[in-house]
């Protein structure tokens, strides 16, 4: 009976992975093509709470030590490098939106 508890627990986790992943990634998506200053900072903010969510989990995974821990590490790292990542052409569209909102 317990292993029917471990593998639905398991299942919460990938689903919680899946879920971080696609509001983290709508996030960065937000952030990026964000026509104003408001988008932009909605974008951020998701992305952050998409951060914190996904911490959360990990600690609650690490806590019952579920295998589902590396893929909730693993979505939470590349959400933030492609956060980072920079863009020629973002780059240039956010300095040209903060500029012209001064």
């Amino acid at each position: 009976m317990e292993e029917r508890t471990v593998s639905s627990f398991e299942t919460w986790l990938l689903a919680l992975t899946v879920l971080g992943l696609v509001l983290g990634g709508w996030g960065v998506v937000w952030a990026r093509t964000g026509c104003s200053r408001g988008g932009i900072y909605m974008g951020r903010g998701l992305f952050v709470a998409t951060l914190l969510f996904l911490g959360a989990s990990s600690l609650l995974a690490a806590w019952h030590r579920a295998d589902g821990l590396a893929p909730l590490g693993l979505s939470a790292g590349f959400l933030v490098i492609f956060m980072l990542w920079e863009a020629p052409s973002a780059a240039r569209r956010d300095s040209q939106a903060f500029s012209s909102d001064n």
